[in-house]
């Protein structure tokens, strides 16, 4: 029988013909197919705003190398020069995530309520990090009582600030005192003497005092469990994807395990990224603490209620500054990462 058989062909229609039909209807169906498993397949987009700083150098450096699940996210990573860049990021829409710190959260809500982030994992701690260094004419802080200070645009640096003026029982230094100056020109305006100090943190901070004789008059080791750096999110994000989100954290924490298994390779990979050459030493890793499993989950479960009051205390103090209006709301916080996180090792 020949292979044809039962198969009737109009007169003047070929076999050959409806072979290549039957062909075309093949492939057409199988990229057909391709697509709509490819749509499926497709994992959820997140842009992520990060500035210098070495909490937030491990996202970069996960997926520098290849430490996020590529099925469960599309990571976009957008650096920028400092804090006010990634809140800018944020607050525009431009970015769904934005790794802050819990001061710089609660700015955005106050100035942009319709973005206001909810706070899904604790990246760090700063303890001795966020500095503020003066020239060396400056014996301490009530030297600098009406002297010009240098900082960005941040609502950290104006909080650090305003903390360190606290606890020598100064008022918060006047706005005519403010330099707001970019990163890159606080060497050379500390140098000339057109500023006496600045609010400095790593990279910058190890690099300027490389530069110059300067000395440290305060530190946020001064402020315990008070400076934290945070991964916050859009709360649609959360509630859309939250296994994407999950992924983001854990291609972190995969970096931090790498830290653990290779440190000297990993923290020269940091300072590179950083842009420090390699005389980086130690001092970029000192006064920089990670929470663990246990606290991250006290820090953010609603029912512990350990982050609220810090994030109120930070509303007030941003208030008294003119920084945010009064009763601005607070980033919400939640414990499903965390959980999550548990349960996956």
């Amino acid at each position: 029988m020949g292979a044809h058989a039962g198969i009737a062909f109009p007169p003047g229609r070929s076999r050959r013909g409806w072979r290549q039909r039957f062909g075309c209807f093949a492939a057409l169906g199988s990229l057909l197919l391709a697509v709509a498993l490819g749509c499926q397949r497709q994992p959820p987009r997140i842009v992520l705003a990060v500035n210098p700083w070495p909490g937030y150098a491990y996202f970069a450096l996960a997926k520098a190398r290849s430490h996020y699940d590529v099925r469960r996210i599309n990571l976009d990573l957008r650096n920028f020069a400092d804090a006010a860049g990634t809140m800018e990021a944020y607050v525009s829409g431009k970015a769904q995530a934005i790794a802050t710190t819990t001061i710089d959260a609660v700015t955005i809500c106050g100035v942009a309520p319709e973005r206001c982030p909810v706070i899904v994992y604790v990246v760090d701690e700063s303890r001795g990090a966020d500095q503020l260094l003066a020239r060396q004419g400056v014996k301490d802080l009530k030297g600098l009582a009406d002297q010009p200070i240098a900082l960005d645009r941040s609502s950290l640096s104006r909080y650090v600030l305003s903390r360190a003026f606290e606890s020598v029982g100064l008022p918060p230094p006047e706005p005519s005192q403010l330099r707001f100056l970019p990163a890159t020109s606080w060497e050379a305006a500390l140098r000339r003497g057109e500023v006496q100090a600045v609010v400095t943190y790593p990279p910058r901070s190890e690099q300027l005092l490389r530069a110059q004789p300067l000395q440290t008059l305060f530190t946020s080791r001064q402020l315990p469990y008070e400076i934290l750096d945070v991964l916050a999110v859009e709360p649609e994000l959360l509630d859309q994807h939250p296994d994407a989100v999950l992924a983001l954290v854990q291609g972190w924490q995969a970096m931090r395990e790498e830290e653990g298994r290779r440190p000297a390779e990993v923290r020269q990979a940091m300072a590179d990224h950083l842009g420090l050459d390699s005389g980086a030493t130690a001092a970029l890793w000192e006064g920089i603490r990670y929470p663990g499993p246990q606290e991250q989950y006290e820090l953010l479960n609603p029912a512990h209620n350990n982050l609220p009051p810090l994030l109120d205390k930070i509303r007030k103090v941003l208030y008294a500054n003119g920084v945010i209006p009064a009763n601005s709301p607070l980033p919400a916080t939640v414990d499903s990462i965390a959980r999550a996180l548990a349960k996956a090792k």
